[in-house]
């Protein structure tokens, strides 16, 4: 599959994070600086070429630059296909699974991003509603979010960075095509006026170095088994924390908007089942289970369970199924070291601290 990485996300992305847990592979795929973008009409302006600085010797990347590192990369990858401070929309319809922006993106939200001067001030206005989920963060330049508006009205944005991106997450029936309506609606709605002028520049960044990196990262935080404390605002994260939610999944909501509980990864030799608990969430939050390969990427239509597709137990439980499995409820497939994410969105923090994702047992 063709990837463009990645970036919310986010990243977007957005990615938005929508991040980062990858392979060496990625490393010609990851960063699409490494792509050679499609030739621009004569009157449109070059915004891969604007936007990306490959001249020079490479810039190494270390623990010190990384965050920073990832962040201009899933900066680029919306630069280059709009400029600045114009708000790209992902495209609604089927998910694509050959464009995928960023690893470990999710099918739940429609995305929508942005990166913006900050230097001469910005606000973002978000529409009503009328219930449906929709979230809008702000992704500094070093990959920390302070901010992240869910109500309606007309909202200040702030950054410790020159460049932020401003990412939208709203949700969506991915398997509705009606539902593509209102979904532009919202986004219609949405106004974003930025002061400043300037143009976020992606520098000529070692590529083997940021993903290896990246992969050590990766390695090291999926073994504490939840994202919990990964992202924030500055001052509020232990920094070998937010290095790991950066490799793991740049542009990843902060605890209290949304938590990622991610799984091991698994062989792809059998049937295999977990019962899981229902997840605590407050209104308009809601849950799903996302299902990767090896580097993060989504490889099926079907590789979700939602609230629009899923089977549910009278207690609110639902029982999972991955792999060949026969004529069972919720199942997925699965490739080679599969692995799932469980998201939260507007989770009950104070319930959830007893919530744990349920042993994997293998059925056949």
């Amino acid at each position: 599959m063709k990837k463009l990485f990645m970036t919310l996300a986010t990243s977007l992305a957005i990615a938005l994070t929508a991040g980062c847990g990858s392979s060496t592979d990625e490393a010609a795929e990851a960063p699409a600086a490494t792509e050679t973008p499609a030739a621009a009409p004569s009157s449109a302006p070059d915004f891969a070429a604007i936007h990306a600085d490959d001249s020079g010797e490479k810039i190494p990347v270390t623990l010190e630059n990384y965050e920073v590192a990832e962040s201009d990369l899933a900066f680029y990858n919306i630069t280059k296909l709009v400029g600045m401070n114009t708000l790209f929309h992902f495209p609604t319809g089927a998910f694509d699974l050959d464009n995928q922006t960023v690893v470990r993106m999710n099918r739940d939200t429609y995305y929508s991003g942005a990166i913006i001067d900050t230097t001469q001030g910005a606000t973002v206005t978000i529409p009503e509603t009328n219930g449906r989920y929709l979230s809008v963060m702000v992704v500094q330049n070093d990959h920390y979010i302070d901010q992240v508006f869910l109500e309606p009205g007309t909202h200040e944005i702030t950054s410790e960075t020159d460049f932020a991106m401003v990412a939208m997450r709203i949700r969506a029936n991915q398997s509705d095509p009606e539902d593509d309506e209102a979904i532009a609606a919202l986004r219609a709605g949405v106004k974003l006026e930025v002061g400043g002028s300037g143009s976020h520049v992606r520098p000529n960044y070692d590529m083997e170095q940021l993903v290896a990196l990246r992969d050590e990262l990766t390695v090291e935080g999926t073994k504490l088994g939840t994202l919990m404390g990964m992202q924030g605002a500055h001052g509020t994260i232990e920094p070998m924390m937010h290095l790991y939610g950066t490799a793991i999944g740049w542009g990843l909501l902060p605890d209290a908007q949304a938590q990622y509980l991610g799984s091991p990864k698994f062989a792809n030799d059998g049937c295999y089942m977990a019962s899981f608990a229902s997840p605590p969430f407050n209104s308009p939050g809601f849950f799903s289970i996302t299902i990767y390969d090896a580097e993060g990427w989504i490889y099926a239509e079907n590789g979700i369970l939602n609230e629009f597709n899923m089977n549910l137990n009278e207690d609110g439980s639902f029982d999972a199924y991955f792999g060949e499995c026969g004529d069972v409820d919720n199942n997925l497939p699965t490739v080679d070291n599969w692995n799932y994410i469980l998201r939260i969105y507007e989770p009950k923090l104070d319930e959830l601290q007893e919530f744990r994702l349920p042993e994997m047992k293998k059925v056949s």
